[in-house]
């Protein structure tokens, strides 16, 4: 797909030495984070999900149907997880699936721009870590990255690439259900120039996505209505009537949820979800080192979110408000469980949007 997009040997010759670079420096990050991981965590290397996905039983209206019979019929499960096969087949897609924004370098950012870009990206510790695990999450940034293609870079062709792969991944990740009828909206509000065939093409992959969304549904209420961890809406509601009236303590928790939950999003391993921040010592062999990442992942994290929404309110247009719209993904978690792995699909996204020109116009042609 990108031979079609970038056309000349300069393009070609750049995407090559920009991926040379990411696949280097992601390999010697991923190396540094499973060689040291001990220190942080006796458990090494973990995936609590994956016992889930493959004992419970499953039907149609299961939560990541799909993604599980997937993982079920390559036979990914607990026992193979540090397996080197599976470790290499997961590094190789979680480059394919960001190959979306090294295009997009070639195209939009500064050759300088485009390396701190790739370095950022590459060296990210979360990033590296999940970049060994075949999660379901490699779905949700496949459906990002190519929004993102979309967005910036618009034409019949990433039109074409963004729905069909959105419509794909959302088969396996149910989180990116909000973003794909967001993207439905921008399509039928705003694009005029169907053929008869594309239109069909469309209702098509519509219907599918109504599909989606009814089989989910009903597991998305039981997600935002779980009483689930250290920071529970639950939680917050029974510590605030410790000072507070029950009538005044469940207003202000329908409030400070979703504020405490997006901050554990931003920097919140699953373990201090469930445990709170002081985590037992099977989960954080040196308590500092939990306390430094956590920290530091949290400010780096605002950092970025917080330059986001500067360039786009700072010199409005009503275009920009998409680079808002992949943080749907993060909606069911603000009353939901809620931590860093739900963040990490937006991380390429997030980075990149601080490398924009500043007068990119986004979204030139829906």
């Amino acid at each position: 797909n990108y031979f079609m997009l970038i056309r000349t040997k300069k393009n070609l010759r750049e995407f090559f030495l920009l991926s040379g670079l990411f696949l280097f420096l992601r390999s010697l990050s991923t190396f540094v984070v499973y060689k040291f991981l001990s220190i942080y965590d006796n458990r090494i290397f973990s995936f609590t999900d994956l016992k889930f996905y493959n004992e419970n039983n499953i039907n149609i209206f299961s939560p990541n149907f799909f993604y599980t019979l997937f993982i079920r019929s390559i036979g990914y499960n607990s026992e193979n997880l540090l397996s080197l096969n599976f470790i290499i087949i997961s590094f190789i897609i979680s480059f394919l699936i960001i190959t979306p924004f090294i295009f997009l370098c070639i195209k939009i950012l500064s050759k300088k721009n485009s390396i701190l870009f790739i370095f950022i990206l590459s060296l990210h510790p979360y990033l590296a870590l999940y970049s060994l695990k075949l999660d379901s999450n490699i779905f949700a940034t496949l459906g990002v990255s190519y929004y993102a293609l979309w967005i910036f870079y618009s034409n019949k062709i990433t039109f074409n690439f963004s729905i069909i792969l959105n419509v794909f991944s959302t088969i396996f990740r149910n989180a990116l259900i909000p973003l794909l009828w967001i993207q439905f909206f921008l399509i039928f509000a705003f694009k005029r120039d169907f053929t008869r065939f594309k239109l069909l093409g469309i209702l098509s992959l519509f219907l599918i996505t109504i599909f989606i969304t009814s089989s989910q549904i009903l597991y998305g209420f039981e997600y935002i209505s779980q009483n689930f961890g250290c920071y529970s809406f639950e939680n917050i509601d029974k510590f605030l009537q410790k000072i507070l009236s029950p009538n005044i303590s469940k207003i202000l928790s329908l409030i400070f949820t979703p504020i405490v939950h997006m901050i554990l999003n931003l920097g919140a391993r699953e373990a201090i979800s469930i445990y709170c921040l002081n985590l037992p010592s099977e989960y954080a062999a040196n308590n500092l080192i939990n306390l430094l990442t956590t920290f530091s992942f949290l400010i780096f994290h605002s950092f970025l979110l917080i330059r986001l929404l500067i360039y786009i309110f700072k010199e409005f247009d009503i275009r920009k408000l998409a680079l808002l719209f992949p943080f749907s993904i993060l909606l069911p978690t603000l009353y939901g469980t809620a931590h860093m792995r739900y963040l990490y699909p937006l991380l390429p996204f997030l980075i990149f949007v601080q490398f924009l020109p500043k007068n990119f116009q986004i979204l030139k042609k829906i």
